[in-house]
């Protein structure tokens, strides 16, 4: 008799339940009115819904060499970036110095080109080694290493267009095609201004491929090589005597090649904020060179640079690096410069970053002596800036 009490008191609320709940039919009714009622509403946009992604980089650093020091206001990088409509995309990062305000970056690139391939073009960084394509705040280290700022130019900004291609099976590879002006911001052998005929351009061939050592292990390899047929000069009349002081030089091509490879360890039980990042880069450089005071032509040489850093990863705030260069001099390979940086980095926030570095570079140079270098540095990141910290 209890049991049957039991079940009767708990079975009433469950039956009482069903009576009251609506036919499927109904409920079916119900939601497809409600449908209705969203699909003819107007819809709601917000006022930023089309506004670009916008972010900027505050970037500031002390140095300290002997007995002077000074502090360097490097950079206050404004970026926007947004996709114009379903079938490209752009971007543009302006770049407010000490003394001047520059478009470092403006280019537009295709979203939805078929056969793998991908197009850019306007002011972009070139698709051409490592270390060259990084702003100043998004570098792993202080400063640019030597070779990048000698051979290249600072960074590798090319005013021109780029088309790259994605083989679409085996093994991550992709091979980039571009035509430049010239490559390095700081590349005083042509001027972005003039015209000029299509010897006079800039051509790049590089091959990239990226593969996996097992879960935890990541290779990444290039090889590229940048081309100028042709090179115009201004020559001193008094030392040439040529009439005409701007001419273009027979045997001027230049060639830049550069290989590099970088190795990064992440293991699966640390994170990403563990691991070890190993970063090496080769240069070759073969032009003929010209004498500063009447640009006159000298010999051709050729001429070899490169660096190789290693960072470790310490947890979520700290990172460590050691880097190493080497430089020869384009005019005389058997002068060279040897740097050696030590590099402490210790993250705030992911916003905010601080670091410091110790230098000592040595000249083979003859009376030249040994610098030693320490160097402070702020960073500060606000709203999206899409290249910040980003580990290579």
């Amino acid at each position: 008799m209890r049991t049957l009490l039991i079940s009767i008191l708990l079975l009433a609320p469950l039956r009482a339940s069903a009576q009251q709940t609506p036919p499927v039919a109904d409920r079916l009714q119900e939601l497809e009115r409600r449908l209705e009622k969203l699909e003819g509403a107007p819809a709601k946009t917000s006022l930023n819904a089309f506004n670009p992604a916008i972010g900027l980089a505050l970037d500031q650093v002390g140095r300290f060499a002997d007995d002077k020091a000074n502090f360097e206001f490097r950079t206050a990088e404004l970026n926007l970036e947004a996709p114009i409509d379903p079938f490209t995309k752009g971007w543009a990062i302006i770049n407010a110095g000490a003394s001047e305000v520059e478009v470092e970056e403006m280019a537009l690139q295709t979203t939805a080109l078929p056969w793998n391939l991908t197009v850019r073009g306007g002011r972009l960084f070139a698709d051409f080694g490592r270390m060259g394509h990084f702003h100043d705040d998004a570098l792993p280290v202080t400063d640019r290493p030597a070779s990048i700022n000698e051979y290249i130019g600072g960074e590798s900004q090319a005013d021109g267009i780029e088309t790259s291609y994605l083989l679409p099976f085996g093994p991550y590879l992709a091979a980039t095609l571009g035509m430049y002006n010239k490559i390095g911001g700081e590349n005083d052998r042509e001027a972005n201004d003039p015209s000029r005929n299509l010897a006079k351009f800039t051509y790049l061939g590089r091959l990239a491929t990226s593969f996996e050592l097992g879960s935890d292990h990541t290779v990444q390899l290039g090889a590229g090589t940048a081309y100028t047929p042709r090179r115009t000069v201004t020559e001193d009349l008094a030392a040439s005597g040529n009439a005409v002081a701007e001419v273009t030089k027979k045997n001027t091509w230049r060639t830049l090649s550069g290989v590099d490879l970088t190795y990064r360890y992440e293991p699966t039980s640390g994170g990403i904020y563990r691991g070890l990042l190993w970063g090496t880069e080769v240069l070759v450089n073969n032009e003929r060179r010209f004498d500063d005071s009447t640009q006159l032509p000298t010999d051709r040489t050729r001429a070899f640079s490169g660096y190789s850093f290693v960072q470790a990863k310490f947890g979520r705030r700290w990172r460590g690096s050691v880097l190493f260069d080497l430089t020869e001099n384009l005019d005389n390979p058997r002068r060279n410069a040897k740097t050696l940086t030590l590099t402490a980095t210790w993250y705030a926030t992911e916003f905010q970053r601080l670091r410091a570095s110790y230098a000592r570079r040595t000249d083979t140079v003859p009376g030249s002596r040994r610098n030693d270098i320490v160097t402070l540095q702020w960073t500060a990141f606000i709203g999206r800036h899409v290249h910040g910290f980003r580990d290579r």
